[in-house]
Formats: structure tokens, C-alpha cells, sequence
């Protein structure tokens, strides 16, 4: 497995920082139509980044900030759709393998009208993405998306069988899933894992600090992970209101360190 984090501010200071972590890789996230642009028209800035450093992009994700690509009928809404070519294209030639996104739940339909259109455009996205050598992924987060947990899994990537999913272990704590019984299901259709803790008592969350100062499992979830022979990109999120400047570095670094020690 590989170790690196999600770092947006990707200049050339960005990348040598993530270097100089002992890290081998970034994560790219376009929250928004702003920064799924940005991504785009850096295109050969990043490419040259990536050469001068050694640092590659292995994952870029779209976490739909306007509201996911379905309109109130149902339908795509094209202009993200193309984005989203727009923005696959790019990982293409990046050498980017990985593109995460989601899909909104449309009120007013069925579920299995939510079903069937997510299928369409997830269906999509896989075979524009397919002959570019670049792998759709779902997030199992709740932002303006439905597709985070097991039964929306069986239904959707039990028919997309080249639909993966990026696996983030606290959104399943704080959705109230077990993340043990979703990686032993579904770990062998992962195409990304992030890093990030959860902490959280009488069920009520209480902060993101480093992940190996938190309530979750690393060492289950990365003996999990081999035995669903996963050999993927682990992501470090920093994500915590409390860790921040001088205790976040060290916070960083502590993470960095406790996840080296269970990579074998």
C-alpha cells in the first residue's frame, strides 16, 4: 500500500511539502465548479510538478458542492457531466487512476427511480473513463450523496461491476454503520482508502484528531484490508477543528509514522 494525503494547495511548495513528509503520493479534491476548473486548466503546470518532484496525483474527487449531478426530475445535468469528462480526462494524462464522486438522492422519485439513475450515470462515467485507464469510484460520505452504504452497494455496484468505492472508516462511524462488516463485504472493490480519525463518546462526535489517537481500529482495518488483498492508495485527511497549525504538524507527523508501522 501506498501512504500520502489530500493536499489542495498543489504548487510547487505543496508538493515538495508532501515529499518531505516521506509521503508518496496526493489527493486532489474539487468540491466545487471552481476548483474542478482549477484542476483542469493547471493541467501542465501539475504534470510538470509531478515530474520535477516525484510526487504523483493518484486521486482526484468531485464531492458534488452543487448538490450532486441529478436535477429535481431525475435527469443529468449535463454541465456536470461534462465537468466531470473534463475533469477524468485530465487524471488520464496525469496518470491519475482514480476518480471519486457520488450521486444526490432525488426526492419526489422511488427509490428504485434513484436506483436506476444513478446506475445511468455512474454507467456513464465508467465507459467514457475506461478506454482513458482511469477507475470511477464511489465516496461512502452523505454529502449530497446516497451511494455511502451497503445497501445502496449491493444494488448499484452489484450491477456496475467496475464501480469501486473509497472508503473512509469515519463516515461509517458516524452514520452508524459497522466498518468491519463493510470492509470484510466489501474491501475487494476498493479503489481508495482515507485516513482520517473520529472521535466521538455517548454518541456524540467530538473531533477528527490524528488518526492513532482516535476510537477507530487501524490495525483491524489495515489487517482487513490484506485480507481483501487491497494494495491501494491510503489517504491522509487532516480534518480537525482542534489540530491545527504547530499541534497539527505534529499531529500529521504522529499519523504518518503510526500508519508506516502497519504497512508491511
Amino acid at each position: 500500500m501506498k501512504l500520502g494525503m489530500i493536499k489542495n494547495d498543489c504548487d510547487l511548495k505543496g508538493f515538495e511539502y508532501v515529499k518531505n513528509k516521506g509521503l508518496e503520493f496526493i489527493e486532489l479534491c474539487c468540491n466545487y465548479t471552481p476548483d474542478a476548473q482549477g484542476f483542469i486548466s493547471r493541467k501542465d503546470e501539475l504534470k510538470k510538478l509531478i515530474a520535477d518532484t516525484g510526487i504523483p496525483i493518484l486521486s482526484v474527487g468531485r464531492w458534488n458542492g452543487e448538490g450532486g449531478p441529478l436535477d429535481e426530475t431525475g435527469a443529468i445535468k449535463q454541465d456536470l457531466l461534462e465537468e466531470a469528462k473534463q475533469v477524468i480526462t485530465t487524471c488520464s494524462e496525469l496518470g491519475c487512476p482514480v476518480y471519486n464522486c457520488g450521486c444526490n438522492f432525488v426526492e419526489g422519485l422511488s427509490l428504485f427511480r434513484n436506483y436506476e439513475n444513478a446506475i445511468k450515470y455512474f454507467g456513464e462515467l465508467i465507459e467514457f473513463a475506461k478506454p482513458l485507464n482511469v477507475k470511477i469510484a464511489t465516496y461512502n460520505c452523505h454529502w449530497n450523496s446516497f451511494v455511502d452504504n451497503m445497501s445502496a452497494w449491493e444494488v448499484i455496484h452489484g450491477e456496475l461491476k467496475e464501480l469501486g468505492i473509497k472508503f473512509d472508516a469515519s463516515h461509517s462511524i458516524n452514520g452508524g454503520r459497522d466498518y468491519y462488516e463493510e470492509i470484510k463485504k466489501w474491501g475487494h472493490r476498493f479503489y481508495h482508502v482515507h485516513v482520517k480519525g473520529s472521535l466521538n463518546v455517548n454518541g456524540a462526535h467530538v473531533d477528527d484528531p490524528p488518526a492513532g489517537l482516535d476510537m477507530i481500529n487501524w490495525r483491524a482495518i489495515l489487517g482487513l484490508l490484506y485480507a481483501a488483498r487491497y494494495d491501494g492508495t491510503l489517504s491522509i485527511e487532516p480534518h480537525s477543528n482542534t489540530w491545527q497549525g504547530d499541534l497539527g504538524e505534529r499531529g500529521l507527523d504522529l499519523t504518518i509514522r503510526y500508519m508506516k508501522s502497519l504497512i508491511v
